[in-house]
């Protein structure tokens, strides 16, 4: 084996990506595949599901398995679990990714958000992340360790007046990435996080074309980078943070915005 297998190869690994069939997750499920791994694509859209495993199925016989996954229901988390046990027997990596983002509207003023939504809001994108988290532990200590990668958001360090619920969980989970890292570095569990900048996804487009977050030409050259951000730009970060290359590193958040952000 190689110096570069050694480091980035993910061959026998298996990941979960919740949100992982759509928007940028597919992104991250299909690298994860191409990279060697075993890859639970979970997403509580079930056609999505359908579509994104049959579609990775064909590229990667064997090694995709599709779940249908709401991070606010315990019970589905733990059969997503189940069936990844089931399935391969260990879980190696865990990408936190599922969130609410591109079905929030922007406020015209941060004032008047609907209680219903900032609750929803706050158990989704953070303490879905936790109880996913949690109830994959056993299986993840099982093999001796593993990586959990927390989705958080550029907009944690910048924050958004007009989202302003939606900055303070990618916040929350900043600091739940540094407490869970804490927590879990002596059982070799690594806990990192991914913040991307403003992407172009298929879902931001399509719901709300130029106007979302970094997608437009005014945004892209307030970047050092003076472009768009698309998928492809986040998937080599996410790489490193689930491979052997990054075994040193733990409890920290990279920020992937080309530029926006400096910290």
């Amino acid at each position: 084996m190689g110096v570069l297998e050694e480091l980035f190869g993910l061959d026998s690994r298996v990941a979960i990506v919740t949100g992982g069939a759509k928007g940028i997750g597919m992104f991250y499920s299909e690298a994860l595949a191409g990279a060697g791994a075993n890859v639970v694509v979970a997403d509580i859209d079930p056609e999505a599901v359908a579509e994104t495993t049959d579609r990775l199925s064909e590229t990667f016989p064997d090694h995709i398995l599709g779940v249908e996954l709401d991070v606010t229901d315990r019970d589905s988390i733990r059969a997503m679990v189940q069936q990844t046990d089931e399935r391969w027997g260990r879980l190696d990596i865990l990408v936190n990714n599922a969130g609410l983002y591109t079905v929030l509207q922007p406020k015209e003023t941060p004032w008047l958000i609907p209680e219903d939504e900032f609750d929803q809001v706050m158990a989704v994108n953070v303490r879905g992340m936790y109880v996913c988290t949690v109830e994959s532990l056993p299986l993840m200590e099982r093999g001796g360790g593993g990586r959990v990668i927390n989705i958080a958001s550029g907009l944690a360090f910048k924050g958004s007046p007009n989202l302003m619920h939606y900055a303070a969980s990618k916040g929350a989970v900043v600091n739940l990435t540094r407490s869970m890292a804490a927590e879990l570095g002596e059982k070799g569990i690594n806990v990192n996080a991914l913040a991307p900048g403003g992407t172009a996804s298929p879902t931001a487009i399509a719901a709300r074309g130029d106007r979302a977050g970094g997608m437009s030409e005014r945004t892209a050259q307030m970047r050092i980078i003076k472009r768009v951000e698309v998928p492809e730009d986040l998937v080599g970060t996410l790489l490193y943070l689930s491979s052997p290359a990054s075994g040193f590193l733990t409890g920290q958040t990279i920020v992937v915005d080309g530029g926006t952000y400096l910290h």
